[in-house]
């Protein structure tokens, strides 16, 4: 029988404060995952090897992009 990887999701720095989410089984099923997660809260995410004890995916969706003139704002004034 075939044992499938698990990973731990993480959100936070990978060196400090990070803080563990899930565990998910097989690395595209943690990645996917990873980055539903990053879609509906922007910030920085990570996904760890167990087995290997290395950080195998990230991401960073905390970034704002940059001004572009002539571009709407999502910023509502009143």
């Amino acid at each position: 029988m075939e044992q499938i990887s698990k990973f731990d999701i993480f959100s936070g720095s990978i060196d400090k404060d990070a803080l563990w989410l899930e565990t998910t089984e097989g690395l595209a099923n943690a990645k996917q995952r990873m980055n539903e997660i990053a879609a509906k809260s922007p910030g920085k995410y990570f996904v760890f090897c167990d087995f290997s004890h290395t950080v195998v995916a990230l991401t960073d969706t905390a970034t704002e992009l940059p001004f572009q003139p002539g571009k709407i704002s999502p910023t509502k004034h009143e």
